[in-house]
């Protein structure tokens, strides 16, 4: 009898230690759930913020609507609409397709203008017809900065799924690119 006494002493010994040790490991590995609820706030963080960037806009138009001899104001505010396709901004207003046709028409105005600011939008319509759109934010906040803006600067430029999405949701299925 004795020794059954003994045995059950030693087997919840062995248990409260295993217990200890299992609660011990798990304080000094977990963050008290944070990583959870962090990891589900981010993602939602993240779905808020793929619907707020592709979102339908007001002020979408597919016709430049520049003037015979456009000034360079207009071929700025175009080409600014142009890259809302492509930023992430808190605010936009105005989109126009980002699509060959559309930068090599605007490439043509410009090309054969005395902007004062030809060269930089040259640059800028150069890299668009190579297809190199990585600095789209930085054009973005260069037109923004000619307008004066105060709200909706760009901080990023979208995924290809979010500009996907954006396309959908303002131009239509026929503006993807193939």
């Amino acid at each position: 009898m004795k020794k059954w006494i003994w045995i059950s002493v030693f087997v919840i010994l062995i248990g409260a230690t295993v217990g200890l040790v299992f609660s011990v490991y798990k304080t000094l590995d977990s963050d008290g759930g944070q990583k959870s609820v962090s990891s589900s706030k981010q993602a939602s963080n993240k779905v808020d913020e793929f619907k707020e960037q592709t979102k339908k806009i007001g002020g979408v138009t597919y016709d430049l609507k520049l003037s015979q001899s456009p000034e360079e104001s207009e071929v700025i505010e175009v080409m600014h609409h142009m890259t809302h396709q492509k930023v992430k901004a808190d605010k936009k207003w105005g989109a126009k397709p980002m699509i060959p046709e559309t930068i090599n028409e605007i490439y043509e105005v410009v090309s054969k203008s005395d902007f004062d600011r030809k060269e930089d939008l040259l640059a800028i319509l150069e890299r668009w017809k190579n297809g190199d759109f990585s600095q789209a934010d930085k054009d973005h906040n260069y037109f923004w900065d000619y307008q004066n803006g105060t709200v909706g600067a760009a901080y990023g430029i979208m995924s290809k799924a979010e500009e996907k999405r954006f396309i959908l949701n303002n131009f239509g299925v026929e503006f993807l690119p193939e």
